[in-house]
C-alpha cells in the first residue's frame, strides 16, 4: 500500500461527487501517515484494533491504511447499527479507538456507556463528545511526517482487518482476514481498474468495499465518491465523471435496470464493465443487461466474507447467471451435504471451498471457527450449487437461513430474539420471501399468547421501531394457531416455505 500510493504521486485518488473536489493520492499519503503518527502518539501498538464506523467519503479509508502502517488491526461497523450491535462489537473487539461520522457517534458513545469502556472517539465532522478528525491531522509537524516508515511485519498471516459476517444464531461474528489476504487482494488482476474512473456504494462495512478499496489503491484508479446509490443519480455520476468500472449489489442492478434510465435516457459511452455480487443475478435480468447496454460487461461474481473476497468470476463468454469459473488460488468441490460424496458435473450439492487467502478464523470464536472449517481446511459455505460441464458455478439455493436484503445478510434470529419480547409473542419464526429488486424480504409467522388482540401491522410496527432499517419486516406477518413441527420438536422451517410459495405465487 504505502509503495502503492507514493508511486501514484499527483493522480486524483478521489473525487467528491457532491462537491467535485479532487484529493491526489500525495494528499491521500500525507492525511495516511499523518493519522498514523496520531495513533502512535496513543500508545497504539501491534495487534490493537482501530474500528471504524461511518460511510463513504474521501477520508474513510485514511484511519484503516493508518492502522496497518502501525501494524494494528482495522475494524469497519456498520454506520446504521442500533445500540445492540453497538454494544455486541464493543465487547467483542475492544478497539482502541474508534473513527466514527456524525451519524453514528451518538450511538458508539451510548454504547460505551453502558458497556463503562472508555476507547478513544474521533469525529468525521464535529461532535461535543469526540475529537474531530481535522484535529489529529494537525497533531504532526512536517518533520515527523516525512521521517515517518511504516512498521515491519512480524509474520504475514498477522490478522490485518476483522470483517462482520452475521450468522443464523444473532449477532455478528469477527472474520479475522490477513495481511497476506490483503496482499493477494491487491496484487490480484481478475478485473482491471488501472487509471480508470470507478464507482462504488458499499461501504467499508462490505469485504467489496475493503477489496475495492485496496484495488484502486494498487492499480491507481480514481474513485468517485456518492454516499447512497440512486438509480438515476448513477446514470449521471457515470456521464458526468466517465466512470468506467461499477460494481452493484445485485438489488442495486435490478433497481438500475427497471429504472429504466440506462440505455434510454443515458446511453453510459464510458461505462466499460458493471459487476455484481451479494446474491445471484438472475438469467434474464443479466440478459436485460447486456441487451440494454451493449458496450458493457455485464460479470457477477462468487465469494465470501471468510473467504477474503471473490472465489469465481465470470468472463464476458460465460453463461447468464452463472457466477464463472473458479479464481486464482482457489479450490472448490461440490459435496453431498448427507453423504459427504464429492459431485460431479451437474450434481447439486453445497459448496466447499479452500484458499491460501481465507480468514484465520472467527475472532475470539474458536468454536464457530470449527464448525465452519473442517480439519482439512475446507470452509462449508452452507450455499447449494454446482457446476456445469464447462466448469461455470451456478448457485441455486442455501443451506443457511441468512436473508439477503440489499447486500446486507440478515440474521431471522436476530429479528425474532427482538418479536419473543413482545408481550401477544407465543412464539415466531422468519423466513425469507424473494423479491424481483430487494432479493429477499423478512416475512415473520407469529403464533400468539391466548386471548392477545394486536394486529400484524402492530408487530411490523413493533421491529421497525425496535430494529435497523433493513430488518423490517418487508413482507409482513403472518398468524397461525400452531407451528408445524419436525420430528426433533423444532420448527418445520421447510414447510413455512412451501406455505409462503403458495400465499405468495402470484406476487412477482
Amino acid at each position: 500500500m504505502w509503495i502503492s500510493i507514493k508511486s501514484h504521486g499527483d493522480k486524483i485518488a478521489h473525487l467528491d461527487a457532491r462537491t467535485e473536489e479532487t484529493f491526489t493520492y500525495a494528499e491521500l499519503q500525507d492525511k495516511v501517515v499523518r493519522c498514523a503518527l496520531w495513533l502512535q502518539k496513543q500508545g497504539i501498538k501491534s495487534g490493537d484494533v482501530i474500528s471504524v464506523c461511518t460511510n463513504n467519503h474521501p477520508n474513510c479509508i485514511v484511519p484503516c491504511i493508518a492502522a496497518t502502517y502501525v501494524n494494528a488491526i482495522f475494524n469497519p461497523w456498520n454506520e446504521s447499527m442500533d445500540l445492540p450491535t453497538a454494544l455486541h462489537v464493543l465487547q467483542l473487539t475492544t478497539p482502541k479507538v474508534i473513527f466514527c461520522s456524525e451519524k453514528s457517534v451518538d450511538v458508539v458513545l451510548k454504547g460505551m456507556k453502558e458497556k463503562n469502556c472508555s476507547p478513544t472517539v474521533v469525529v468525521f465532522g464535529k461532535h461535543v463528545g469526540a475529537t474531530s478528525f481535522s484535529d489529529i491531522l494537525r497533531n504532526c509537524n512536517d518533520a515527523e511526517v516525512a521521517n515517518f516508515r511504516y512498521a515491519e511485519l512480524d509474520d504475514i498471516k498477522q490478522t490485518a482487518c476483522i470483517m462482520h459476517s452475521s450468522g443464523t444464531t444473532g449477532m455478528p461474528k469477527g472474520v479475522e482476514l490477513s495481511n497476506y489476504t490483503m496482499l493477494l487482494i491487491s496484487e490480484d488482476n481478475n478485473f482491471n481498474m488501472s487509471n480508470l474512473s470507478t464507482l462504488w456504494f458499499s461501504s467499508l462495512y462490505w469485504i467489496s468495499g475493503v477489496m475495492l478499496n485496496v484495488k484502486a489503491i494498487t492499480q491507481g484508479a480514481t474513485v468517485i465518491i456518492y454516499p447512497e446509490f440512486d438509480e438515476e443519480m448513477t446514470c449521471q455520476l457515470i456521464e458526468k465523471f466517465k466512470v468506467a468500472v461499477i460494481f452493484l449489489s445485485t438489488s442495486m442492478i435490478n433497481r438500475f435496470i427497471r429504472a429504466g434510465y440506462a440505455g434510454r435516457k443515458y446511453s453510459l459511452p464510458s461505462l466499460k464493465v458493471i459487476l455484481g455480487g451479494g446474491a445471484v443475478i438472475k438469467p434474464k435480468v443479466q440478459e436485460e443487461l447486456k441487451r440494454t447496454l451493449p458496450h458493457v460487461q455485464i460479470l457477477q461474481a462468487y465469494g465470501m466474507t471468510e473467504l477474503g473476497g471473490l472465489v469465481t468470476l465470470q468472463q464476458p463468454n460465460h453463461k447468464n447467471g452463472s457466477c464463472g469459473t473458479i479464481a486464482k488460488n482457489v479450490q472448490i468441490k461440490i459435496v453431498d451435504p448427507e453423504s459427504g460424496k464429492v459431485l460431479g458435473p451437474n450434481q447439486s450439492g453445497e459448496i466447499w471451498i479452500k484458499s491460501i487467502i481465507m480468514m484465520n478464523g472467527y475472532y475470539r470464536n474458536p468454536e464457530a471457527t470449527k464448525s465452519t472449517i473442517d480439519e482439512e481446511g475446507w470452509l462449508h459455505s452452507g450455499d447449494i450449487g454446482y457446476f456445469d460441464e464447462d466448469g461455470e458455478l451456478f448457485i441455486i439455493d442455501r443451506i443457511k437461513e441468512l436473508i439477503k436484503y440489499r447486500g446486507y445478510q440478515i440474521s431471522p434470529g436476530e429479528i425474532e430474539g427482538v418479536l419473543i419480547t413482545h408481550p401477544a409473542v407465543l412464539e415466531v419464526a422468519v423466513i425469507s420471501i424473494p423479491h424481483a429488486i430487494d432479493d429477499e424480504h423478512p416475512l415473520a409467522y407469529v403464533t400468539k399468547k391466548p386471548g392477545a388482540k394486536e394486529t400484524e401491522q402492530e408487530l411490523i410496527n413493533f421491529v421497525a421501531k425496535n430494529m435497523m432499517d433493513h430488518y423490517k419486516l418487508r413482507a409482513g406477518v403472518i398468524f397461525l394457531d400452531a407451528f408445524p413441527y419436525t420430528g426433533s420438536g423444532k420448527i418445520a422451517r421447510k414447510d413455512l416455505k412451501e406455505m409462503a410459495k403458495k400465499l405468495f405465487k402470484h406476487t412477482n
